[in-house]
């Protein structure tokens, strides 16, 4: 199932691409815009399929949690990346564009998945919610459970770097909003991490686990795992909080430069 849906996604996206470009759009359809879809796409990949999963299902607290990160975060970022502009509407089938737009249901769903409040409380929700040590042991003994703690890990990752990107047109923010809201996630997610670095073990499959993998103990991989959440948060959602607040600033000075100059004065 993994790898007919990237399949698929790999076919729409090629498709949409290749129609923007043949339209004369190669600036907005270009190879650096694949590359990064791309990769994104075999960041998850990899995040499921290999030995990482094993790992982080029965070793390693430490391999789960990058596991989070590749399928949450670093992968959603590089697809989004792959995908703004109007190369987005291009990849996505005109039939299923067609639908959606005559169908209101459809309509007012779409509008309300893409709300910056809903997705900010959805990521929240799914962060820290699959987390909690009986929603986090339950998924590692059900597959149904597993399953979806990364779908929905996924779709919160995507929803919320698409909100940062500007990239939903009638939810589209300012600079200083999508700041604002980067960082606003940048806290919540250092909250989840610290708790993880100063409790005790949390979660009794790690605990119980005897081939202890690199010699860690269950407490010194709970903290590399919580130092791997922050690093990765620190690293994404903090660089896209200071670019943000560097386009916004660089903007409201030139806006003031424009306000300040003064007008031609007519000859004659």
């Amino acid at each position: 199932m993994v790898l007919a849906g990237a399949a698929i996604a790999v076919a729409l996206y090629a498709i949409g691409w290749a129609r923007l470009r043949n339209r004369g759009r190669a600036d907005l359809a270009n190879w650096p815009r694949a590359a990064l879809f791309g990769a994104g796409l075999i960041i998850c990949v990899l995040a499921l399929l290999s030995p990482l999963d094993p790992v982080g299902e029965e070793y390693l607290l430490f391999g789960h949690m990058l596991q989070h990160i590749l399928l949450g975060d670093l992968g959603p970022l590089l697809i989004v990346l792959g995908l703004t502009g109007p190369l987005a509407l291009f990849v996505v089938p005109p039939p299923l564009l067609r639908t959606v737009a005559r169908r209101r249901p459809l309509r007012a769903a779409a509008r309300a998945v893409t709300n910056p409040f809903v997705v900010v409380a959805l990521w929240i929700i799914v962060m820290a919610g699959w987390h909690l040590p009986v929603a986090f042991e339950y998924a590692l003994a059900n597959r149904w459970a597993h399953d979806l703690e990364h779908a929905s890990m996924f779709a919160a990752g995507f929803l919320v770097w698409l909100t940062i990107a500007g990239a939903v047109p009638r939810h589209r923010l300012s600079h200083g909003r999508r700041a604002a809201i980067a960082v606003g996630l940048l806290v919540v997610g250092m909250v989840i991490s610290q708790v993880i670095f100063l409790a005790d073990p949390l979660y009794d499959v790690y605990v119980e686990q005897p081939e202890r993998l690199f010699g860690l103990t269950p407490k010194g991989d709970q903290v590399r795992a919580a130092m791997l959440m922050s690093a990765d948060q620190l690293l994404t959602l903090g660089t896209a909080a200071a670019l943000l607040v560097w386009t916004h600033v660089e903007q409201g000075a030139a806006e003031m430069a424009d306000d300040e100059t003064p007008a031609p004065v007519a000859s004659g």
